[in-house]
């Protein structure tokens, strides 16, 4: 068999065992506090995987995935409240919406580098938290925010089963056109890119728009994320969407992996964890990420998902 072949049997393998786990989840978990860890963990990851798309495949830093992921969630419940659309046209909307932002501002962003593209992105984030806490006749502000997004009630099951199984799919269909793309011949064009602009746009490549693309997509798939927050707790305010949620989705990508898809689902389960275990600690949250995320880069620069599976298989080697 082929190498190309084996990967994507692995990739279809992976994805059936993914399903797999969450039927199983949703007949064991009883307790509303665990049901809600996951759905969010599937929620984030979402965002995660396009950040790793992004990141971990185009080798560009974005610490302003929050914008996107606060478009997403405005956008899905304005097309609920006030276009009357139905859920799944408003989650197809709340990806739609970020994605063309996304692309639009690529062009410009994307001509820097490093620490500058940093920085850029990061004020695109507090640049979205000001208009987002402004704008109130749009967004409610942070008092009172969006309220009263209706619950979902779906073949007869409750908003909580609903919204379990609506991000259960999302999931499972981001991670799918994700590997789609990064086993596929734009793959390929990310990781050239990665690798060299300069070498990459003398085979043929065109950068500019490959980067705006994956810039597009990762929006695309934070805004889904936000969607589906704003539909899981039907309201929130401004103050979901500041430096501490990107912070968290950069968490998320580098605490996984930034060279697999399948890292972003451990980092995210991580990080929704971990704020549970810094009870207490609100005040120096920020501090512990940046610690937890030079350490991470110092003794597991793959990511943590990466390095465990790679000491779970030299162990199988030598026994």
């Amino acid at each position: 068999m082929s190498a190309p072949n084996s990967g994507l049997r692995r990739d279809l393998l992976r994805l059936l065992a993914l399903i797999a786990v969450l039927v199983v989840l949703e007949f064991v978990l009883k307790s509303q506090f665990y049901r809600s860890t996951v759905i969010l963990s599937m929620i984030f990851a979402i965002a995660a995987i396009g950040l790793t798309l992004l990141m971990g495949f185009a080798g560009q830093l974005s610490i302003g995935q929050g914008a996107f992921f606060g478009i997403g969630a405005y956008t899905a419940a304005l097309a609920l409240q006030r276009l009357g659309l139905p859920t799944v046209g408003a989650l197809a909307l709340a990806a739609l919406v970020p994605a063309l932002v996304g692309f639009v501002i690529a062009r410009p962003i994307l001509r820097l580098a490093g620490h500058n593209l940093a920085l850029a992105t990061l004020a695109l984030g507090a640049v979205f938290y000001v208009v987002a806490t402004q704008w109130t006749g749009i967004t409610g502000g942070i008092d009172p925010g969006i309220n009263g997004l209706p619950a979902l009630r779906w073949f007869g099951f409750e908003h909580g089963r609903v919204i379990f199984w609506l991000s259960g799919a999302c999931l499972v269909l981001c991670t799918a056109v994700a590997l789609m793309l990064v086993d596929g011949r734009f793959g390929r064009a990310l990781k050239a890119v990665k690798t060299s602009e300069i070498v990459a746009s003398c085979t043929g490549i065109d950068v500019a728009r490959t980067k705006a693309v994956v810039f597009a997509i990762a929006a695309g798939f934070a805004g889904l994320s936000g969607a589906l927050f704003g539909l899981f707790l039907r309201s929130f305010n401004a103050t979901s969407f500041n430096i501490s949620l990107s912070m968290e989705l950069l968490m998320m990508v580098i605490v996984g992996s930034l060279t697999t898809i399948w890292g972003a689902l451990f980092g995210a389960l991580a990080i929704v964890v971990l704020p549970n275990l810094l009870e207490g600690f609100d005040h120096a949250k920020l501090l512990i990420y940046g610690l937890m995320m030079v350490a991470v880069m110092m003794f597991a620069p793959d990511g943590l998902a990466e390095t465990v599976a790679r000491l779970f298989t030299r162990r199988r080697a030598v026994l």
